[in-house]
């Protein structure tokens, strides 16, 4: 495998970001098609492409933070609180809160 200059970087850099792009925008309409399903026709609510968009965003987020965090390691001038930690934790409350909306939502709908 040859080594990659700059621009093919940026080249694979862009078409990686536009595919990325173009899956949470899928999982996203597939999500939503899913919501129009459940409540309009009454069939049972898939959640594998909430659990996926969920999934592929949280990813994308706390790799960011982690790389981040690791390019600013051995600076003394610029300090940085760890947000890795209080990232994870909003992450979990507000999966918890959609989580419960969604389930109270579907509950007293279906019921």
């Amino acid at each position: 495998m040859k080594k990659m200059d700059e621009m093919d970087r940026n080249i694979r850099l862009r078409s990686e970001e536009y595919g990325f792009k173009f899956i949470l925008l899928a999982l996203s309409i597939w999500t939503l098609y899913e919501c129009y399903l459940t409540f309009s026709v009454g069939q049972k609510f898939n959640i594998v492409p909430s659990w996926i968009l969920i999934g592929a965003v949280l990813t994308q987020g706390f790799s960011e933070i982690i790389m981040k965090r690791k390019m600013i390691l051995g600076d003394e001038e610029y300090k940085e609180p760890n947000k890795i930690l209080w990232s994870i934790i909003l992450s979990i409350a507000i999966a918890a809160i959609v989580v419960s909306m969604g389930f109270y939502i579907l509950h007293n709908n279906l019921a």
